[in-house]
């Protein structure tokens, strides 16, 4: 794996050595500070926290000023391109004024100022994407070179530094990270080529109807055919960590970053097997359609049973569960097999809706608890995100990830529906009754059948990933870069053009020579005791603990609180609107589906609009205050007011938009502040937030349970006013720890 101190000097731009971030410098003086440290004083510690930030503090001042003078540069070249531009125009506009003595070829003569002014800009916007590559590779530096102080001295400087400085009314360290003035140069280029090329588009044409675009806005594919302005936004968004709906949606698996590797670096990696994703995601599909599809009858299915409806909460909550124990199992399979351990969970299954289809013809509820007990022991979630970490290849793994957020969404509105549907179902099969509570456990048996039949056919157990030294090659050069993006390349780095492979084979081996100060500094880093890539999987718990810092406890809280809300929300909407309301299963099913199909909707406001706008932070606080809201407006205040069913749908509509909202931004916001520790092995942060969020259903659920024991009237307040306290408590300990979220 290539080292980022030799991927920053190999990659460096000729002339702009002296202004990058001094990562080798850096580097010796943590090593110094490490030795230091395990002797020090309380003093002495800050001390070093402080003289280390110092020396940040002058590294970014450096690279800021650089920046500047860059972009002043570019920014005047800008300017004397447009005073030509301007030139051009009023020698267009006079010629126009006499349109008999104008011909073609007058047209066709100014064509190529308008490709030189075409050039021209884009030369510019090549050099802009330069400057871009520079601050993404400083900005690299500083996020590793923090990591490594914090591992190497044992202080944990990465997140107060960050915290301190990014909150600074005059933040420098903002700048490297957030490009306004950039931003600005990418939209006069942008506008410049648009209406350049509508300009050329329409002088080499004699329709009259293509004069129209000469003030309209340009087609896309004429947009498209400039890749320089792609490359600029594509490098603009990487940078500003400028999140798509895919990429927002993708945080909810809290993906391990790569180890210790620059931009641009990559492993050989082939293809993830297509088949084998699609029966990954269909299981997550599946899953949440069997977790959902019983919820609208569970009620009537207890009642049949001759036990009381709030019964459902057990009912429902059975599956979380057992899921709590089964997580941990299928997180440690899956370091062995991916094949097998679904194989079984299929199985396990299958087994648990055949016995809550068969409970009602046994009148049995221990048959009906036991089976969801064994529908939630087979709950493969666990196995579903650690095989798209794991077995995804870097450039599908967003869409994997998104693929799979979306699944679980689609599960969660059609579970519902499906009950809905099948609430006119009544006849005998075998002798056993499928009607509107029985019939979800058939169904799920027989697709889980057919999936088992999928699995065995056509999955396709992985390999174990292998790891190739890439090559580095030097930066290519302006000329190079455009004619590359105009043959529908890239001048970000990627693995044609800034790698290969190391091959080898029983006669050679390739490899790419770097300069002798590299591999010096390469032999140092792994010296003896060195520990700068000690980024191992937590293995006990006391390492868990050390590593569950302030903002992750939060975090998981916020992921535990809104769990709860949106689990005592759907689970007792059956008993609720059926006592006030009068609602039957094809209505709480259409309800409840229509409330899920919000998920996806939500998830592209928030991911393509809202998590650009505003800091992560500020939405978890408002997403809180909201639900918040919510949960105090679906509380009863009968007999002093009616309870309508206006009241109580706009009540859980809110609780469940800002509870979805928050979830989508918290676990964003969680993926950014964890150790890479936590984001590998068995004990990671995926499983925690699993652990967590279905801790809360659980507990949600045995709520119900226990507070229907006092009659249906009151359960709908007594079980909101433990929300409404868990949830403020929530929102006072994100206050608490508001700035060490960033």
């Amino acid at each position: 794996m290539v080292r980022f101190g030799r991927y920053i000097l190999a990659n460096q731009i000729a002339g702009w050595e002296d202004y990058y971030i001094g990562y080798k410098a850096l580097k010796k003086r943590i090593r110094l500070y490490g030795n230091r440290a395990s002797i020090a004083t309380d003093e002495e510690r800050q001390e070093i926290m402080k003289s280390f930030s110092e020396l940040l503090d002058s590294q970014i001042e450096k690279i800021v000023l650089f920046m500047i003078e860059r972009q002043g540069l570019l920014a005047g070249r800008l300017q004397r391109l447009r005073e030509r531009r301007e030139a051009v125009a009023q020698d267009l506009m006079h010629e126009d004024e006499d349109i008999e003595s104008s011909s073609l070829c007058e047209h066709h003569d100014t064509m190529p100022i308008t490709s030189r002014l075409m050039e021209d800009y884009r030369q510019i916007g090549v050099e802009l994407l330069q400057l871009l590559e520079f601050v993404e590779l400083n900005a690299t530096g500083f996020r590793k070179i923090l990591k490594k102080f914090d591992k190497r001295v044992g202080f944990r400087l990465r997140a107060q530094y960050i915290a301190s400085r990014s909150n600074h009314p005059y933040s420098q360290l903002q700048l490297v990270f957030r490009q306004v003035g950039i931003g600005a140069m990418v939209a006069t280029i942008s506008h410049n080529l648009v209406e350049l090329r509508a300009q050329s588009f329409e002088m080499s044409s004699t329709s009259s109807s293509v004069s129209l675009f000469r003030y309209a806005s340009l087609p896309r594919r004429i947009v498209e055919e400039e890749p320089i302005i792609k490359a600029i936004e594509d490098a603009m968004n990487q940078l500003t960590q400028e999140v798509s709906l895919a990429s927002y949606m993708a945080h909810d698996l809290l993906l391990p970053e790569p180890i210790d590797e620059g931009p641009g670096m990559f492993t050989m990696e082939e293809d993830a097997h297509f088949l084998s994703i699609q029966i990954n995601l269909m299981n997550t599909f599946l899953y949440m359609v069997n977790y959902y599809i019983v919820v609208p009858s569970s009620d009537n299915y207890a009642e049949l049973l001759n036990a009381p409806a709030t019964l459902c909460g057990v009912i429902i909550g059975s599956m979380p569960l057992a899921a709590l124990v089964s997580a941990l199992v299928y997180s440690w399979w899956s370091n062995y097999s991916y094949r097998a351990p679904l194989i079984w969970s299929t199985l396990i299954l299958m087994a648990g809706n055949l016995m809550y289809a068969v409970a009602l013809y046994f009148n049995s509820v221990w048959l009906l608890l036991i089976g969801r007990f064994l529908c939630g022991l087979g709950g493969a979630r666990a196995i579903n995100r650690r095989y798209i970490s794991d077995h995804v290849p870097m450039k599908q793994l967003t869409s994997a990830s998104a693929a799979f957020v979306s699944a679980s969404a689609l599960g969660m509105a059609v579970g519902p529906a499906i009950a809905g549907l099948l609430s006119h179902v009544d006849f005998e099969l075998f002798g056993a009754p499928v009607n509107f509570v029985t019939a979800p456990g058939w169904l799920m048996v027989l697709g889980w059948g057919l999936y088992l039949m999928l699995v065995i056919a056509f999955f396709k157990e992985p390999r174990k990933p292998s790891v190739l030294l890439p090559a580095i090659s030097t930066v290519l050069s302006p000329e190079k870069n455009l004619a590359n993006l105009e043959d529908g390349g890239s001048l970000l780095p990627t693995f044609e053009t800034l790698t290969a492979p190391l091959l080898v084979n029983n006669n050679t081996t390739s490899v790419v020579a770097a300069p002798q100060d590299i591999m010096v500094d390469e032999e140092e880093e792994c010296g003896e005791g060195s520990n700068f890539d000690d980024d191992r999987a937590v293995e006990t718990v006391t390492e868990l603990l050390t590593e569950l810092t302030l903002p992750i406890k939060i975090l998981l809280w916020v992921y535990f609180m809104l769990k709860f809300a949106s689990e005592i929300l759907i689970s007792e909407s059956s008993v609720i609107t059926s006592y006030y309301f009068d609602w039957t299963t094809t209505q709480v099913g259409m309800f409840l589906g229509l409330l899920g199909l919000t998920v996806l909707p939500i998830s592209a406001v928030v991911g393509n609009y809202i998590s650009n706008v505003y800091e992560d932070r500020l939405v978890v606080i408002w997403s809180q205050i909201f639900t918040a809201i919510g949960v105090m407006s679906i509380f009863c205040f009968s007999p002093w007011l009616e309870y309508s069913s206006y009241q109580y749908v706009a009540a859980a509509i809110l609780i469940f938009v800002s509870t979805n909202v928050l979830e989508g931004v918290n676990m964003s916001l969680l993926s950014k502040v964890m150790s890479p520790r936590l984001s590998r092995g068995v004990f990671n942060c995926g499983l925690l937030s699993t652990e967590a969020g279905t801790l809360a259903r659980a507990l949600a659920d045995g709520l119900i349970t226990v507070v229907g024991r006092g009659g249906e009237a009151n359960l709908l307040n007594f079980t909101m006013i433990p929300t409404l306290l868990i949830v403020v408590f929530s929102t006072l300990y994100t206050w608490v720890g508001y700035y060490t979220l960033y």
